[in-house]
């Protein structure tokens, strides 16, 4: 099993056929943020996309991988959410990569440009930073708070 990487480390990663470097998530920006806080707000607006989710959520308790037959069935499930997740995945790997081994810039021009087994990689070595990048919406116990203790 791979080990999952530490979203608030820099990391460089092995790809098919290059590399790419991943930043800590305090060093992305806001501007790169947005999209991605927007898109995982769109994705939940999906019902379809809600029960794939949950659907491959039971199928992979224990470990288990998703065989390329769940894959595009739970693809083919999403419906309209398809596009948005694959757009969130391509603004997710856009904030993370600082660099890479690949000509030119990290955009999402470019991300669209790799070989397809490097970006299958790459989405899946940035997964953890989704949500380290989610925002935090725990009650708080400061009593400095402007709307008093949240916890109350």
């Amino acid at each position: 099993m791979a080990t999952t990487l530490d979203p608030t480390q820099a990391h460089r990663v092995e790809l098919p056929g290059g590399w790419a470097d991943l930043r800590p998530v305090s060093d992305i920006t806001e501007r790169m943020r947005r999209p991605i806080k927007r898109l995982t707000a769109k994705l939940t607006s999906y019902p379809a996309f809600m029960d794939a989710v949950k659907d491959a959520s039971e199928t992979t308790k224990g470990g288990a991988e998703l065989s390329a037959a769940d894959q595009l069935a739970l693809a083919a499930g999403m419906g309209d959410a398809f596009d948005a997740l694959e757009e969130l995945q391509d603004a997710l790997v856009v904030a993370v990569v600082r660099g890479w081994s690949w000509e030119g810039g990290v955009t999402t021009d470019a991300v669209l440009d790799l070989p397809g087994p490097a970006l299958d990689a790459l989405r899946k070595a940035v997964g953890p930073w989704q949500n380290a990048m989610n925002p935090n919406f725990e009650p708080t116990p400061d009593p400095a708070s402007p709307t008093e203790p949240s916890s109350d």
